[in-house]
């Protein structure tokens, strides 16, 4: 088998010589990026622009029932890897081209629900679904109004993907929750209400559906599949600028508190009761913790008016909901000890590899937090470079918690998209010195990316990607070891119209639909391994043989990882768990399967095999399998 480094080696020396001999030796300590690309055609039209001008008299009216000055390709706000490979992705801000004077009195009339695609990467194609936008709300959405009779009705933006937030369902499919209706409330003012809509996307049919509404409406919640496959969501907010609904006044100037529970094989919502209620920021950083506990890493978004509710003091604790006892148990402040204790808005929270003991069990999950800003509000402007790893033990009476730090990012990072790789590593991509939902346009953008070593617990800085990329920006595991990389839908600068500060300050022109593809540092270690064979389902509890081409004594780890959906630095299902190794003999590694879905939820994973260099493991090609069944 040629190694990626090698065959790299000869086609540079092919095309330059000994300086592009000395570009391989580069990508082998820092990696690529690939040259950026973007989707081929609007509306049928094959055409290298960003957007064009909309053809009345050629196609009439949009597909959204409204004549907007330009159409656009859709850049990847949100995200997810399918089991085909393929990437599902939608738009974020759609119509923001289209302002003139400023978005808050202009973006309830031009804005229009998001565009999603699926992107095939071999050979590489877009597709897409129908109904392109989800198909939320096609006749208008119901205002949640402030004054009755005061908001404006178009229907081509009652259901935006935007802000809603979405998980693989075990069966293959995405769920989509929440979302955005646009609307003037009073006239002149934009008001972005969350959506109660619910829909479902099947790769097999290429098709959008809706199922089951939530009890409560929801712009940036966060969901989490359980252990037993359900999907458990919490906070989001009903109306963002003015949160005042005169059918529930004890509800207002505050997120939404109440939590509920999909049942996928029902297709139907339960709201958990009152002693699941908890408030929590935007986008609340939760994952699933390996005893079926759902864990909230004491980070999100505080971007509403004023923060959005007058009891964030209490977001700087994190907890965890059982969701047996359908109740919250505070386990302490994440961080203590370290430069950034409490609360961190627009901060990455990843779960590194959950790795069992010596017994085989999976009691300890370490997450590593990285950048974002400083406190609740009205908290901080200036990104800081502080990275820390938060440790819970779930093997003793009561869950515990305690902190470290870690080496601090190479830069200060706002609304850094970080992504765990197979390797135990973790990669921070994109975003801003600064934030820029405070001041947008008026950060410098970050195109370096940075590795984050599990060993030596530092960060070294890598490629630089071509584009540049913050706000809305997104990144994701691809089967074959590498990172999509895609995404920028700023707001319109300081709040106007879409322009880019001269003196070096962050594009904001325009939303970005280009893509990048990152090779990281461990596809030039050398020769990778090849799994030659492997199940294509794994139960829990058993015992699993895989079959590679190199000897099975070289071999350092085998892992499960969860395919990404990502949306708002946001995936919840986000896992990488290391299984345990029972046996080498000759190619084959026989290992055990998760002992449950707490630590492995049902749904679609890709196994990797990680092979040992002298520096550092060296990732296979992963196979798609589907686990707990």
């Amino acid at each position: 088998m040629v190694s990626v480094a090698s065959t790299v080696v000869v086609v540079l020396a092919l095309a330059g010589g000994e300086g592009a001999l000395a570009g391989a030796s580069k990508a082998a300590g820092q990696g690529n990026f690939s040259r950026p690309f973007t989707e081929p055609e609007i509306n049928g039209k094959k055409t290298d622009k960003i957007c064009i001008k909309h053809d009345d008299h050629e196609h009439g009216e949009n597909e959204h029932g409204a004549n907007h000055g330009r159409d656009c390709k859709p850049t990847a706000g949100s995200m997810t890897v399918l089991a085909s490979g393929d990437v599902l992705y939608w738009n974020a801000l759609e119509g923001t081209e289209n302002i003139v004077n400023g978005i808050g009195g202009e973006f309830a009339n031009l804005s229009i629900n998001d565009q999603s695609r699926v992107l095939d990467l071999d050979p590489l194609s877009w597709r897409t679904p129908t109904p392109s936008d989800g198909g939320a709300n096609p006749k208008g959405g119901k205002p949640d109004e402030l004054y009755p009779g005061s908001a404006s009705k178009e229907p081509f933006n009652d259901g935006a993907l935007f802000c809603s937030d979405h998980n693989l369902l075990a069966d293959g499919r995405v769920i989509a929750a929440g979302g955005t209706m646009y609307y003037d409330e009073p006239p002149g003012q934009v008001e972005l209400q969350g959506l109660e809509n619910t829909r479902i996307y099947d790769p097999v049919t290429n098709e959008w559906t809706q199922t089951d509404d939530m009890k409560f409406g929801r712009w940036y919640p966060t969901m989490v599949t359980l252990g037993n496959g359900d999907i458990f969501i919490a906070s989001g907010v009903k109306k963002l600028v003015k949160p005042v609904y005169t059918s529930r006044p004890s509800a207002s100037g505050r997120n939404v508190i109440e939590t509920e529970t999909f049942d996928p094989g029902r297709n139907k919502w339960s709201y958990n009761g009152a002693s699941a209620d908890r408030s929590l920021p935007l986008f609340p950083r939760l994952h699933l913790l390996p005893n079926g506990d759902v864990y909230y890493n004491s980070a999100g978004q505080t971007w509403n008016p004023f923060g959005q509710s007058y009891d964030e003091a209490t977001w700087n604790v994190a907890a965890t909901y059982d969701p047996k006892k359908k109740d919250w148990t505070n386990v302490g402040v994440p961080g203590l000890g370290t430069p950034q204790p409490g609360f961190r808005g627009s901060t990455f929270s990843v779960m590194l590899p959950l790795t069992p003991d010596k017994k085989g069990r999976y009691n300890e999950a370490e997450f590593l937090s990285g950048g974002g800003t400083m406190g609740t509000s009205p908290g901080g402007y200036v990104a800081t470079p502080f990275s820390a790893i938060s440790t819970v033990d779930t093997s003793r009476q009561g869950t515990s918690l305690s902190s470290r730090p870690t080496g601090n990012l190479n830069e200060p990072r706002w609304y850094s998209t970080a992504v765990l790789l197979p390797t135990g590593e973790v990669a921070a991509f994109s975003g801003a010195d600064r934030d820029e939902v405070i001041a947008p346009g008026s950060g410098f953008a970050i195109n370096r990316a940075e590795l984050f070593n599990p060993k030596t617990e530092t960060w070294e800085p890598v490629a630089a990607s071509k584009q540049l990329r913050t706000y809305h920006n997104t990144a994701a595991l691809l089967p074959d070891g590498r990172v999509l990389v895609g995404g920028h839908a700023p707001i319109t600068t300081l709040y106007g119209n879409n322009t880019t500060l001269p003196g070096g300050f962050s594009p904001n022109d325009g939303r970005d639909p280009s893509f990048e593809i990152f090779s990281p540092p461990y596809l030039f270690r050398g020769p990778r391994p090849e799994i030659s064979r492997a199940p294509e389902a794994i139960d829990y509890g058993r015992r699993i043989s895989i079959v590679v081409d190199t000897p099975a004594s070289q071999i350092d780890s085998v892992v499960l990882v969860r395919n990404t959906s990502i949306t708002h630095l946001v995936d919840g299902d986000q896992r990488n768990v290391e299984l345990e190794v029972l046996r080498r003999a000759g190619n084959t590694v026989t290992v055990a399967a998760p002992p449950n879905g707490s630590v492995a939820p049902p749904g679609q994973y890709m196994l990797f095999v990680n092979k040992k260099t002298g520096e550092g493991p060296v990732p296979s090609v992963s196979e798609q399998v589907v686990v707990g069944r």
